[in-house]
């Protein structure tokens, strides 16, 4: 009996380690409220960045280089896989929407607007890339974190 009682403890612990990856310590609505600001910001930091010069592409590759660092802090930090990718994916939907969606600041209930895949390709392709960084972010973040604590 002693062998199936430590069994069951070992198979929760495991099952317990795997929420903590997925779900990690911080929750949702950190990522959340920080998905919704770097959507906002990233979108709009393509007139700021228009208005001193620098170019759609510059902007487009410092706000992914942002995007993947903020997400690591925020994995290192005891934020989950699942969390950091919601993290990622307000930055980048703001930034695709700029980079290849339809003229920005257009209403698409508005005559004339675009058809609705103009919004939704840019939104899936940002769903993509939030995954795949988010992802490789959380392990990034989840090995430093350990890296630290072992210090």
């Amino acid at each position: 009996m002693d062998g199936d009682a430590s069994g069951d403890d070992a198979a929760e612990s495991r099952r317990a380690a795997l929420r903590q990856i997925a779900l990690g310590e911080s929750g949702f609505e950190r990522a959340t409220v920080w998905s919704a600001v770097g959507f906002a910001l990233s979108y709009v930091a393509f007139d700021a960045t228009a208005a001193v010069g620098v170019g759609s592409a510059e902007t487009t590759g410092a706000l992914a280089a942002v995007t993947a660092i903020g997400a690591i802090a925020f994995a290192a930090t005891g934020g989950g896989v699942f969390p950091t990718i919601l993290l990622a994916y307000g930055p980048f939907a703001g930034t695709l929407l700029r980079g290849i969606g339809p003229e920005p600041y257009v209403l698409p209930f508005a005559a004339g607007a675009p058809a609705a895949a103009a919004f939704t390709a840019p939104l899936a392709l940002a769903g993509a890339v939030a995954v795949a960084v988010g992802a490789a972010s959380a392990v990034v973040g989840f090995l430093l974190s350990r890296i630290a604590a072992s210090r």
